[in-house]
């Protein structure tokens, strides 16, 4: 869930070119804008995860409007046009994609009109200044409004992965889609759901976010084993960790353009819902002994009680039987490596960032050892 996704990225970069993962990197820190910076009336300006406040709003515009390129022949700044060209196609696009399920219930026609049109913001996208990852928009909780296929996804859905394929909406019906980029260097993707459409639940995705190139606009993630919620009370972590990779092709005060490593589009929208999910805290619960026996028990209750059906001899039964035997498959299909399509490229990558983390940490625990040690030896020299 490449909104970032639970749909992993495929074409990612050298083995050799990784470094162990770090929970804090000072490459993200020199990258990424500060907490605290202060406007041109010498206010301090704060910022919490999620929130975007309208004085550091009016101190980007402030700022844009003060580096603007200016006409040779006027004063208006050359900006101006492609400015008003971006804020009409984003009034189009939203527009085009109410009503679309985030883009699964658009037509063909619809769709390629739609992606055009994201395809012309990422021309503009491209010039915008800051760049997004030192832009203080980028920050915050979005929707996810609209998602479209991308020519090398070849399996379930860009945003939310099996979960939003079709036998995994007809058991998890969608009722939320969202995003969150958190400070200092955290994403949280979140899939809201009914369960046989009533029984409220969630997965979530944490993870930790780097730059990755040199334009400012790409970050890579790894996520931590989704985490699949019922009722908001049973919490069970489900698969592997995965990884994905993101561009941000557009960024203003309303939307998030992304692009996955695939070829996904992705519309962001900023607030609303997402600000009400909870997206601070998506990724953060553990399994807990009570949740682990009941969805034991919910699969074991379909196997063993539909065998018991079956042996009854009597055609009714049977068919029950086999419809019992055919949602434990359906959901045990949505659920597998909690819902993520992963591919081997991925399963390398993640392979070779463990491998590195283990020896960063053995190198770590062999230096604090020789350091613990020294002491000891110095005693027994002296003795």
């Amino acid at each position: 869930m490449s909104m970032l996704s639970l749909t992993p990225c495929n074409h990612m970069m050298p083995m050799a070119s990784y470094k162990p993962f770090l929970p804090v990197r000072a490459k993200l820190y020199a990258r990424l804008p500060r907490v605290a910076h202060r406007s041109r009336n010498n206010t301090l300006v704060r910022r919490t995860s999620g929130d975007l406040s309208e004085s550091v709003a009016t101190e980007i515009a402030n700022n844009s409007k003060s580096h603007a390129t200016v006409n040779p022949g006027g004063t208006e700044p050359a900006a101006s046009n492609s400015d008003d060209e971006a804020r009409q196609i984003v009034d189009e696009v939203l527009e085009a994609i109410k009503d679309t399920d985030s883009g699964l219930q658009a037509s063909p026609e619809l769709r390629a009109r739609v992606d055009s049109l994201l395809l012309r913001l990422e021309t503009l996208g491209s010039a915008q200044q800051p760049r997004p990852l030192d832009n203080p928009l980028l920050w915050g909780n979005y929707n996810v409004a609209y998602s479209s296929v991308g020519k090398k996804q070849t399996e379930g859905e860009p945003a939310g992965g099996r979960f939003r394929g079709r036998i995994g909406r007809a058991l998890f019906r969608t009722t939320g889609l969202f995003q969150s980029v958190l400070k200092p260097d955290i994403a949280t993707n979140k899939i809201e759901f009914r369960l046989f459409g009533f029984l409220p639940g969630s997965v979530g995705l944490r993870g930790r976010v780097r730059p990755e190139g040199e334009n400012g606009d790409t970050v890579q993630v790894v996520f931590e084993p989704p985490v699949l919620s019922i009722a908001n009370n049973l919490h069970l972590k489900l698969g592997n960790p995965s990884i994905v990779g993101l561009t941000t092709t557009y960024l203003d005060e309303r939307i998030r353009l992304g692009k996955g490593r695939r070829g996904s589009l992705f519309v962001f929208t900023r607030g609303g819902a997402a600000d009400a999910a909870g997206m601070d805290q998506v990724g953060l619960q553990r399994t807990s002994p009570t949740a682990a026996a009941a969805f034991s028990a919910f699969f074991l209750s379909l196997i063993l009680g539909a065998a018991a059906l079956w042996v009854s001899g009597q055609l009714v039964m049977k068919a029950v039987a086999v419809a019992m035997w055919l949602l434990g498959a359906a959901m045990g299909t949505v659920l597998y490596r909690g819902g993520i399509v992963r591919y081997a490229e991925d399963e390398r990558i993640l392979a070779e960032i463990e491998r590195l983390r283990k020896e960063e940490e053995q190198r770590r625990e062999r230096a604090d050892g020789t350091e613990g040690g020294r002491p000891a030896a110095a005693a027994s020299a002296t003795a």
